[in-house]
């Protein structure tokens, strides 16, 4: 329960990130100067995803560490960091895409 209460407010916070108040003029004032826009950050990937716990053997978690890491080093410090929740996330799309094949084979 606590969980979800936590991914609400991240979700809240992101949208309030994403929602920038825009400044209100006041009549006779001119506006504010600006050399130029203020750069909008993205949000980072990982607070558009929802948290689901899972658990896995001692086994499984040594071996997608290990992937991770060597998958790492093979990219070179190109693109995002693979993480074990990188690994994961892929496995469970290719196994909904599977399922999803089969199901239309059906």
């Amino acid at each position: 329960m606590k969980r979800k209460r936590l991914a609400e407010l991240v979700r809240e916070e992101a949208e309030a990130l994403e929602e920038a108040p825009t400044p209100e003029e006041k009549p006779g004032e001119a506006p504010p100067a600006q050399a130029s826009p203020p750069e909008e950050r993205p949000l980072p990937p990982y607070l558009t995803y929802v948290r689901k716990e899972c658990r896995l053997r001692p086994d499984q978690l040594d071996a997608l560490t290990a992937l991770a890491r060597r998958l790492n080093r093979e990219r070179k410090g190109k693109g995002e960091r693979i993480t074990e929740n990188t690994l994961i996330r892929w496995a469970v799309d290719m196994l909904l895409e599977q399922y999803e094949l089969r199901r239309e084979e059906s």
